[in-house]
């Protein structure tokens, strides 16, 4: 089964995909949902393995509205 998720912006240089302020998911050939966490009073994101933050004033800055829609495979499970 496939999940849609709407991407409403991107930012070309970092490629990041924005579905709304709390999820951002990262577009390589496998699309990876950031994690979402305040750092000294700021919204930033980190990536998965490297743990590298950008905040999301610096992700508004680049932003271009274009809508990306992703399908997202998930299974049940098994039982």
């Amino acid at each position: 089964m496939y999940q849609e998720i709407q991407l409403k912006y991107f930012h070309p240089t970092l490629n990041l995909g924005v579905e709304d302020v709390r999820n951002v998911w990262l577009l390589t050939d496998r699309p990876i949902k950031l994690t979402t966490c305040i750092h000294r009073g700021a919204l930033v994101f980190r990536w998965p393995v490297s743990g590298k933050r950008v905040s999301y004033k610096t992700l508004k800055k680049g932003l271009i509205k274009k809508n990306i829609i992703l399908k997202k495979y998930y299974e049940l499970l098994p039982f």
